[in-house]
């Protein structure tokens, strides 16, 4: 299982693919990403084999207190980007108000 607060930094990877199907649920970056940061739970996701990286589901709030549950990986942990600690690369695959 992963858990983001073990890393001391964490960025995201965002491209036409993962923010249109964001936008189609009605969510914005800054909202997936505020997720991450506030209060939240993390599970594994179902399995499927075409996926390279296994995923997680997130359950968090926004900041003005929207509930989202979010489909993501972590395409990379490094060290090499920050020598005070691991930085996890995440990429949201999607997401939905719950």
């Amino acid at each position: 299982m992963v858990q983001i607060s073990k890393f001391r930094w964490i960025e995201f990877e965002w491209d036409e693919h993962n923010l249109d199907e964001l936008q189609g649920h009605s969510i914005t970056p800054n909202e997936a990403e505020e997720c991450f940061y506030n209060e939240h739970e993390v599970f594994r996701n179902k399995k499927k084999p075409e996926r390279r990286y296994p995923t997680y589901k997130l359950i968090g709030k926004t900041n003005s207190g929207r509930k989202l549950l979010l489909i993501f990986f972590v395409k990379e942990e490094t060290k090499v980007r920050s020598s005070l600690g691991s930085v996890a690369l995440i990429r949201v695959i999607t997401g939905w108000e719950v």
